[in-house]
């Protein structure tokens, strides 16, 4: 503002002050309506606490180890690993010999009273063993240990992404319940607004419309509290959804952070990611266990050799004495199975394709999970920086607006403008640090960062 302009707004609030001493008239306050501050909507405890879940305020990795113990997508990950553990103890029991005992007792009552037969009492047992068929029990077995190591990196898989997505909840949630601390203090300010304007008008210095603006800025600060307690309150529930509790327990979050990631060169950070990820390691298990049943169903039909041997006892007494003895081998083959053993390869061959294709697109996605994870991450740490400089200069430009109203050099319009900018200013802060942990947490999960934890707690 030049000085000339400054001299002039000083004569006409002083000639104001003069006139409002002069007439006696006292000044017209407006008719305004205030707005009633609603309480904050809550759920009721439920009647019963939640297991793990403690009383003190929760950190990310502590509501993903509860998510991990609760979380019914674990339950069935875990149970997928369990039927790829029996399918392979089944083809594994192929290559193994097996045992079969029998024993049996007859008797005809009618030929018995007459004189006739005696009953007949038999006793057997038999010993089946492989010796060889092609590989093709052999593949079998190969083709459900692979799937096991798919199953089982399928796990690991369904942990990370709910490490990962309990994380990115709770620093959701957790920005959320800080945004409603800036709402309250809004709110208070925009009282102090209030009842300065009120003061000023009343003493004749104000104008009646800046009373009316601060009852609106007032109306407009309770609706964006209310609005950011439902919005905390709504994240809650989701994060309670994935640690798999009920969505009525009672959490606080405490005031954590994200550990940084320790390497920063984004070669590295791939070539880790292609290492260790686990949909990475479950996409090649897929394709491991398809070339196998590749290579199975090639000899579907093939002549296979089992060896055999054998003791049977028969008699009409217990214990009888007239027992055999056997062995012998045989070769089992179907000469021919009329396009069985073509149609199985042909559909082996195309599954092994198809898992190939998998196994490309998902070391392009992993490739680009970093690659994303890494921009986000910076640009992120940038905002904070920003965002720090940004609440400096919107606080002095709130106590610079303030001072020139309360000397009577500026208009309430500036009053509101400047705390405007300073909530935005706030909110972009805590939208800046939230960012840089879940950015964080995601980079985290781009390169499985969390392998090395899921190990240490699956050997506990």
């Amino acid at each position: 503002m030049s000085r000339y302009r400054m001299v002039t707004v000083m004569v006409l609030s002083c000639l104001g002050a003069l006139v409002a001493l002069a007439d006696p008239t006292p000044p017209i306050m407006p008719q305004i309506t205030e707005t009633p501050l609603p309480p904050a909507v809550t759920l009721p405890a439920p009647d019963k606490a939640t297991k793990d879940v403690p009383n003190t305020p929760l950190t990310a990795a502590e509501a993903a180890q509860i998510a991990l113990h609760h979380q019914p997508s674990i339950a069935i990950a875990t149970a997928g690993l369990a039927a790829a553990q029996g399918l392979q103890t089944q083809a594994v029991s192929g290559l193994r010999p097996t045992i079969s005992v029998g024993a049996s007792y007859t008797a005809n009552p009618i030929i018995a009273s007459g004189g006739g037969a005696q009953p007949a009492i038999s006793a057997s047992a038999s010993v089946r063993q492989l010796l060889f068929d092609f590989d093709h029990t052999r593949n079998l077995v190969r083709q459900t240990n692979a799937q096991t190591q798919s199953a089982s990196a399928n796990l690991s898989r369904a942990q990370s992404d709910l490490i990962f997505q309990t994380k990115q909840a709770f620093y959701q949630y957790a920005q959320n319940s800080r945004l409603i601390d800036i709402n309250l203090a809004n709110l208070r300010n925009q009282q102090s607004h209030l009842a300065m304007a009120q003061a000023r008008t009343k003493a004749g210095l104000g104008l009646p419309v800046d009373v009316v603006r601060a009852q609106t800025a007032v109306s407009d600060a309770i609706f964006n509290l209310n609005l950011s307690q439902n919005t905390a309150s709504v994240s809650k529930v989701l994060l309670t959804l994935l640690m798999g509790i009920d969505p009525r327990t009672p959490i606080q979050v405490a005031d954590s952070s994200e550990p940084p990631i320790a390497a920063d060169d984004v070669n590295v950070l791939v070539a880790t990611a292609l290492q260790q990820r686990p949909d990475l390691l479950q996409a090649q298990a897929n394709v491991l266990s398809n070339q196998y049943g590749v290579s199975a169903a090639k000899t579907s039909n093939s002549p296979a050799l089992v060896g055999s041997a054998g003791w049977g006892d028969r008699g009409d007494n217990f214990m009888p004495a007239n027992f055999s003895l056997n062995y012998g081998v045989a070769i089992q083959w179907n000469a021919f199975d009329a396009g069985l053993t073509t149609g199985k390869v042909k559909t082996a061959q195309a599954n092994l394709q198809s898992s190939q294709s998998q196994l490309d697109a998902t070391r392009l996605s992993v490739m680009t999970d970093v690659a994303q994870a890494y921009l986000n991450l910076k640009t992120a740490e940038q905002r904070v920086v920003t965002s720090d400089a940004e609440i400096a200069n919107a606080q002095e430009g709130v106590n610079l607006t303030q001072g020139r109203y309360n000397a009577g050099l500026g208009t309430f319009l500036d009053v509101l403008d400047a705390q405007t900018a300073l909530v935005n200013a706030q909110t972009n802060r805590v939208n800046a640090l939230s960012a840089v942990n879940q950015a964080r947490a995601a980079l985290a999960h781009a390169i499985s960062a969390d392998a090395l934890y899921l190990q240490q707690r699956g050997n506990k």
